[in-house]
């Protein structure tokens, strides 16, 4: 009984020992990091690329310049300016496709959407309001004017 002891002491005190050199030398680099942020690669050439998310193009200072991204309803492109406030845009559902372009102060300056019925192109002042509109209904071109106080004057062809 005392033989077998001592036995299982010695393989006790091996593996001890062996776990206490595998400590010492895996702390011996303290430079060891973890993998943090993003690897930045200056030039990446792909033949064919899935995406399942979102793409998105910043410039150095993180700052948004191309957003793609889609989802069951459909999808949209954003592009952005130098102060990260979206530019233009182009947004596709089923039937239907929206065409935007804004301005500094992240207003809709002009739309141009197209659907079954037709399209329809839009031009806003800078409050924001449709002012003239281009458009197809029923087949036929309609074409109307507001004024700033809100009324519609339409064109006759």
């Amino acid at each position: 009984m005392k033989f077998r002891l001592c036995e299982k002491l010695k393989y006790m005190l091996l593996g001890g020992l062996l776990t206490f050199a595998g400590f010492m030398f895996g702390n011996t680099n303290n430079r060891t990091e973890a993998q943090f942020g993003y690897e930045t690669i200056d030039k990446l050439t792909v033949g064919e690329l899935i995406v399942r998310k979102d793409i998105r193009v910043m410039d150095d200072g993180m700052a948004p310049r191309v957003h793609i991204s889609w989802d069951r309803n459909g999808g949209r492109v954003i592009t952005y300016g130098p102060k990260g406030v979206g530019v233009a845009s182009l947004l596709v559902a089923e039937g239907n496709g929206v065409v935007t372009t804004q301005g500094s102060k992240e207003k809709t300056g002009a739309s141009l959407m197209v659907n079954e019925g037709g399209g329809v192109l839009s031009l806003f002042a800078p409050d924001g309001k449709a002012r003239v509109v281009l458009g197809i209904a029923e087949a036929e071109g309609i074409a109307y004017l507001v004024d700033k106080f809100g009324d519609a004057r339409v064109l006759k062809p």
